[in-house]
């Protein structure tokens, strides 16, 4: 399976419970933990629970747990109150409430549910041992440092600039000899010797063309490059100097990129050490894997039964297997030439994924990995999404239908939202005096054109000025107005003038050339945003009314007081 068919795959999992969220309207908050920790609330199996659905306790773990990922999201010391961790614990009520209403309907025996859910506990183990092999592992500060320093660099540099590279070879000996490479290229651009000069520029390596960049990369300060070709001519330089910035969030990204990168080697190390442990690869079986060959033809593959791999007390891998993950990995077709010589290039790498995933496997089980409470939250979490999310494809979604007269009520009852905002066209012309703007409003009531006003009239704001504001006959939306330049124009016509006296002292002339009124959509053009609208909170209705008959037929019992 390629890498990005399984994260998609992972996301539409991990996804599921999400969609539920968004489905009620929530807008997930942060638990106060320690409030709920403060009351007095039953344990079960070693857990607080903060409530019970028919027997099925949601513990406090879970009710954190289930926010835990969102946190981040939230405003900058935003409070939450008891009532708020109230709504959050309602909300995981009813997906519990759903979630065994599937069970007992039976959707839970549904071929696609039990194998969503089984695919997402095999990656969901996976993940118990990476973060288990990771947990401990530090970032090496001498890395760490080289990062963080490459990523800070700044060279100072000159540089001259030729159309044809003969010009720059006759003047190379010279510039390296030369001790003050910026005079002499500024003298060579006015003696019109070289094409263009920069000198003492700061620039950092990821902003330079490449060529450039691999020619600096190898000059100690103060040395001069030779002749550098690049796309747009001929190029000597100089490194004048090399320094580094400080910048603390430059650190922390460095620290995260080493970090990674060790993570990422413990993986590979504990991969390696169980394929040496538990893995066979024949490879001359591997070899003889031909896809670009005619015969025995990619569909003939698919049936070959020839083991590729053993793994010590598993199944092992056959041909067939390895042909058809790498048909999921090209799902756009393995049809053409190109396509059968790329997989070809890929056997290998494909082969080491599905190894990778059957060790890793082997190992977490090993390990009790598939009993930890970590997992097993995981994994019912996912199920709980699962079985929402077919309980709406089953049983909510056949059931939601839209009339024509829930669609003409929104539309009377939103009314605001299907109107097209007010409009104005506006010319401005700004004056130090009020006199002097009065005179302007007053010529162009008598009819002066405006564009000889603007041209000839005294006493206007000169283009310096600062914080005059400019009205260039755009058509502007007449509530984004500021306000006093929105009362100045309150009612006024399309060839009308006015007066505004603005609070930073200017004073202005405004000719109104067009109003647009305000207008409301017409219901037809409406109708397709109305009906999505519509039809995406009849979900939410309908599963809140058939939460609220469940919890009516259940034992539903909130240990988290208000």
């Amino acid at each position: 399976m390629s890498c990005l068919r399984r994260q998609r795959e992972k996301g539409k999992m991990r996804g599921s419970f999400r969609r539920f969220i968004a489905v009620l309207g929530v807008v997930v908050i942060c638990l106060s933990a320690g409030a709920a920790v403060a009351q007095d609330l039953p344990v079960v199996k070693g857990k607080k629970v903060v409530a019970s659905i028919g027997g099925e306790p949601i513990t406090l773990d879970e009710l954190q747990g289930e926010i835990a990922g969102v946190k981040k999201e939230l405003p900058a010391g935003q409070k939450v109150d008891r009532k708020q961790e109230l709504e959050v614990l309602q909300r995981m009520i009813t997906t519990r409430l759903i979630a065994q209403e599937a069970r007992r309907i039976g959707l839970d025996a549904l071929p696609e549910v039990k194998k969503t859910v089984e695919s997402y506990g095999r990656v969901a183990l996976r993940e118990e041992l990476v973060e288990r092999l990771t947990k401990n592992v530090k970032a090496d500060e001498k890395e760490v440092e080289r990062i963080y320093r490459d990523s800070t660099r700044e060279w100072k540099i000159s540089a001259l600039f030729w159309e044809k590279e003969e010009e720059a070879k006759g003047l190379e000996a010279a510039l390296k000899k030369e001790k003050n490479f910026g005079e002499l290229a500024k003298r060579l651009v006015e003696e019109r010797k070289a094409k263009k000069a920069e000198v003492g520029i700061a620039l950092k390596p990821k902003d330079m063309d490449p060529d450039l960049r691999a020619a600096v990369s190898g000059l100690a300060v103060g040395a001069t490059s030779s002749v550098i070709r690049t796309k747009s001519g001929f190029v000597i330089l100089r490194l004048e100097e090399v320094r580094t910035a400080e910048d603390p969030e430059a650190r922390e990204r460095a620290r995260h990129i080493a970090l990674t990168s060790a993570r990422l080697e413990a993986v590979k190390a504990q991969d390696e050490a169980l394929k040496k442990k538990y893995v066979t690869v024949r490879q001359d079986v591997l070899k003889s894997v031909d896809y670009e060959s005619p015969t025995p033809g990619f569909e003939a593959l698919l049936k070959d039964r020839r083991v590729v791999a053993e793994v010590k007390g598993e199944a092992p891998v056959t041909v067939g297997e390895m042909t058809q993950e790498m048909r999921y990995e090209f799902f756009h077709g393995v049809e053409g030439a190109a396509e059968r010589k790329r997989l070809n290039a890929k056997k290998e790498q494909t082969l080491n994924g599905m190894l990778h995933r059957k060790v890793f496997r082997k190992e977490a089980l090993r390990l009790g990995l598939d009993k930890t409470d970590s997992y097993r939250r995981k994994v019912q979490e996912h199920e709980i999404g699962t079985l929402f999310g077919a309980f709406m494809a089953k049983v909510i979604a056949p059931e939601i239908k839209v009339s024509e007269d829930e669609l003409k009520a929104y539309y009377s009852s939103h009314m605001q939202e299907f109107t097209a905002p007010g409009m104005i066209r506006v010319r401005s012309l700004a004056f130090a005096t009020r006199r002097e703007a009065e005179g302007a409003v007053e010529k162009l009531k008598k009819g002066t054109e405006f564009q000889w006003l603007a041209a000839h009239a005294e006493g206007q704001v000169g283009k310096d000025a600062k914080g005059p504001l400019t009205f260039d006959g755009r058509l502007v939306v007449t509530e984004e107005l500021p306000d006093g330049v929105r009362k100045a124009l309150a009612g006024a016509k399309a060839g009308e003038s006015r007066l505004y006296a603005g609070p930073e002292g200017y004073f202005y002339a405004l000719a109104v050339q067009e109003v647009v009124a305000a207008a409301p959509q017409p219901y037809e053009e409406a109708r397709p945003a109305i009906a999505k609208k519509v039809a995406a909170e009849k979900p939410k209705k309908a599963v809140e009314e058939y939460a609220d008959k469940l919890r009516a037929l259940s034992e539903v019992k909130v240990y988290l007081k208000s």
